[in-house]
């Protein structure tokens, strides 16, 4: 019954963590050699020379954690956390307006108490490459074109040939569907700001139905001065009113703070290294 019990699970009630699968494998080689580096260094090394290379290998190693080990963004029931180099942000899923990729993913959130505009926060941990941004634009010139982006049909030069099955039927065997060559055209930005933007409206979806829940809902919606459940969905919908608490109002917005831990891994190892250098 328990077994059965988890494998109902929601997808979104577990955490997903986002990162480079390149930066975290060239990660774990460096770690790898910096760790060849300083043994052979303890064995071998008897001089200043050895000295000042054990910890120039050790800035590059705090670098290297900092830049490319550690970034990663984490999406759980509560929000978004976007881990970078020397900032960590949590977005709460209320404060989420749109996840889209420039450059890197990026997350545009709902404006301040007092502020016109929303804050931008960068991922650095899922970038994009140059060419999945072309390839993005090019979506989106064919998105704005007049008819919604849907292609002009061929000449009948360019028909495919016979016995070929029409778009969205299904593969014969040996065939990928059509969702599933979407899916490997795609790069990793681009399916991690599509999964976070699902996580977002599936938040906004639950919120939305535990707020309707908590209002009263009228068998009679004819009668005057009762609402319906028509109503109750709306008001749940609506945001909330300017009489708000000030607590609840921050409590939906993006935080910051210093990630002090890669500071430290790079700052130690570079104070280091200069003591050394210059002695």
């Amino acid at each position: 019954m328990l077994s059965q019990q988890k494998s109902r699970e929601h997808p979104d009630s577990k955490p997903e963590v986002f990162r480079s699968a390149g930066s975290l494998i060239l990660s774990w080689a460096w770690f790898v050699v910096a760790v060849i580096i300083l043994v052979d260094l303890a064995v071998q090394g008897r001089d200043h020379v050895a000295v000042v290379t054990a910890a120039a290998v050790l800035v590059i190693t705090g670098i290297v954690y900092a830049c490319a080990y550690r970034p990663k963004i984490v999406a759980d029931s509560a929000g978004i956390s976007l881990l970078n180099p020397v900032r960590d942000h949590r977005v709460p899923w209320a404060a989420v307006v749109k996840v889209d990729v420039v450059n890197a993913v990026r997350v545009q959130c709902t404006p301040a108490p007092g502020s016109a505009r929303g804050k931008v926060l960068y991922s650095w941990a899922v970038q994009a490459s140059s060419r999945s941004a072309r390839k993005a634009e090019m979506r989106r010139e064919a998105a704005s074109r007049p008819g919604g982006g849907r292609l002009i049909p061929r000449p009948r030069s360019l028909q495919p040939p016979p016995g070929t099955p029409p778009p969205g039927s299904a593969p014969r065997y040996g065939e990928l569907p059509d969702t599933a060559k979407e899916a490997l055209d795609r790069s990793t930005a681009d399916f991690t700001a599509a999964r976070l933007s699902e996580r977002a409206q599936h938040a906004r979806q639950a919120a939305v139905r535990a707020a309707a829940a908590r209002l009263p809902v009228y068998q009679d919606a004819g009668q005057p001065g009762e609402p319906g459940a028509d109503q109750a969905v709306a008001v749940a919908a609506d945001p909330p009113a300017a009489g708000d608490s000030s607590a609840a109002a921050t409590a939906e917005q993006a935080t910051a703070q210093w990630a002090w831990l890669p500071i430290a891994a790079m700052m130690v190892p570079l104070l280091l290294f200069l003591l050394v250098a210059l002695v």
